[in-house]
């Protein structure tokens, strides 16, 4: 390889990263052009043919390998490869694992879904943060700059990740996350998970099965749970989290009993969200218990 090329392969290895897309690569080229790092290049920056030219001998030298699942995105070899829950993450810089998942990254469900759950923002969502990235990256330059730049693309996630089956959920209603210690992993924050139990229970093994989760976690999470539920723009999450905490868990916390001002008389508001209106109904919290 020339010294380019050698300076590039030693910027992958030195990354510890066992997946990247062609952006990060030519990123990884740009900025080695910018550094003065590497002598005897031609040009500012690196065009398209220089960048195809020497990801073919990365190629060649064994050092990248287009991975299984995702067509856009490379393996380098140099790093194990990682479990599904890590290379969806890496794949996807704005997604994170959720719902059923989440429950159980956390310890709080005994169900063992062979499905990954994960949450990304709305396709406007994501190319907004994909404009942003590039103008962080490339400051001064614009999308339409006349130099080559190798462009990022928004990800979408295949069925199958590592032999297991991936469900993704596209929402405006983007949650709280946090990064999984020593992994390439993010997951809804604790606060977030319960969030997403009463606002998509069928994502969380059902309503039957939320509410056994809450009667034996909601006491120990309950500052997290309360912080979340505060912060949620719709009524219909204080109203069940409140039932649910209230009537059933008998937990008297004033800043949950003050969300029985989102109850509504009259309402056709459901406990379980996927399940028909029935006649069992909360006086306190106006709402339709319609679960079993």
């Amino acid at each position: 390889m020339t010294r380019l090329g050698e300076a590039l392969a030693a910027r992958l290895i030195d990354a510890t990263i066992p997946l990247v897309s062609n952006y990060e690569i030519y990123k990884h080229m740009w900025d080695l052009y910018e550094e003065g790092s590497v002598k005897y290049l031609r040009g500012d920056h690196p065009t398209k043919e220089t960048f195809l030219r020497l990801r073919s001998a990365l190629r060649h030298e064994g050092l990248l390998h287009s991975d299984t699942n995702y067509s856009r995105l490379w393996r380098v070899l140099t790093e194990g490869d990682k479990s599904a829950d890590e290379i969806v993450c890496l794949a996807d810089r704005f997604c994170y694992i959720s719902h059923l998942s989440a429950m159980q990254q956390y310890g709080l469900t005994n169900r063992r879904s062979r499905a990954l759950f994960i949450t990304q923002p709305s396709p406007a969502q994501v190319k907004e943060k994909l404009r942003a990235k590039f103008e962080t990256d490339y400051p001064g330059l614009s999308e339409q700059t006349e130099l080559y730049i190798e462009p990022l693309h928004a990800v979408h996630h295949p069925k199958t990740v590592r032999k297991r089956a991936v469900t993704t959920l596209a929402t405006k209603d983007h949650g709280e996350w946090r990064q999984v210690r020593g992994t390439f992993a993010r997951v809804a924050s604790i606060g977030q998970t319960f969030l997403d139990m009463v606002d998509m229970p069928e994502r969380c093994g059902g309503m039957l099965h939320v509410m056994e989760i809450w009667n034996e976690h909601a006491q120990t999470y309950l500052e997290e749970l309360i912080s979340r539920i505060e912060t949620s723009p719709k009524p219909i999450h204080k109203v069940r989290a409140g039932y649910i905490l209230e009537e059933l868990n008998r937990i008297r916390d004033p800043r949950v009993l003050a969300w029985k001002q989102f109850a509504q008389r009259g309402s056709s508001r459901v406990l379980d969200p996927g399940a028909p209106f029935k006649s069992s109904y909360s006086e306190d919290w106006m709402i339709s218990i319609n679960v079993g």
